[in-house]
């Protein structure tokens, strides 16, 4: 992997894998939950979450095989999580905060190589 295509240090890839990886384990659990709770799996805050899981899982492989499509992965994964991390953060309880928090770090991991 040379990180030529997205600008970044192998740290800052790194970083943004591992990242990927624990917002996607977090999403899924979430839908999990969310599931467990009686939610259909067509409402609204189901379909975000797994198009957050699906797109970190698919942002990790993409970074892992230096695949020219990174760079677009990373940024529709930065833009995803936040807008993961506002509508957790606006739910309020304590497994949202900790899915607002994995989708937060996930954006900073993925930023440093969209901006550099």
């Amino acid at each position: 992997m040379s990180g030529v295509r997205l600008g970044g240090a192998m740290a800052d890839i790194h970083h943004c894998i591992d990242a990927s990886l624990s917002c996607q384990a977090t999403c899924e659990a979430a839908m999990e939950q969310l599931a467990a709770n009686g939610m259909r799996a067509d409402s609204e805050p189901m379909r975000l979450l797994r198009q957050c899981a699906e797109l970190c899982e698919l942002n990790a492989r993409a970074l892992q095989k230096d695949s020219r499509l990174a760079r677009r992965t990373a940024t529709l994964c930065f833009e995803l999580s936040n807008q993961v991390a506002r509508a957790a953060w606006l739910d309020g309880n304590l497994a949202s905060n900790v899915l607002a928090r994995d989708a937060l770090q996930l954006a900073r991991a993925c930023r440093p190589l969209l901006f550099t």
